[in-house]
């Protein structure tokens, strides 16, 4: 089981707060907190393909639990944690606060992460995120594509 405690701080120290009032918001929230998870975050949340990307119901229902008494929680990051939220801070600088750049990088993360696992090509890949996502150019892909690359090795996976 997830801590809202933890996951409250987490959000916090990465300058986001799990406010749910606009489709915009949660999907940033979405999208950070699978990268959490990417970075080494004990976070337990499932994700599976929806219409913007990696999405998990349990995530968006803990969001909206998640009130005074998430702030109030000692269950708080150990000091590996705030280094693995820091360098992710770092490294998403102000693409943090964009939703659909949170949503072309996680979505490429998961397609390349899922890959992996069935043994599809980089080409498959890209096919896949291009019949999803249609709405994003060729500079865009390839420019998230180069920092999913650099996450991975980011996170040491």
């Amino acid at each position: 089981m997830t801590s809202k405690g933890k996951l409250f701080v987490s959000l916090q120290m990465l300058g986001v707060s799990p406010k749910m009032d606009t489709f915009s918001y949660r999907k940033v929230l979405q999208k950070i907190v699978y990268l959490l998870q990417k970075s080494g975050m004990d976070f337990d949340f499932s994700y599976s393909w929806y219409l913007h990307g990696p999405y998990s119901p349990d995530l968006t229902r803990t969001l909206y639990e998640m009130g005074e008494s998430s702030r109030r929680s000692t269950d708080k990051p150990n000091d590996l944690e705030i280094a693995r939220i820091n360098k992710l801070k770092s490294f998403l600088g102000e693409d943090i606060h964009s939703s659909d750049k949170l949503e072309l990088l996680v979505s490429i993360d998961y397609l390349r992460t899922r890959a992996r696992i069935v043994g599809a090509s980089d080409d498959e890949v890209l096919a896949t995120l291009k019949r999803a996502k249609p709405y994003f150019s060729e500079g865009e892909i390839h420019e998230f594509w180069k920092k999913s690359i650099e996450l991975g090795k980011l996170f040491n996976r």
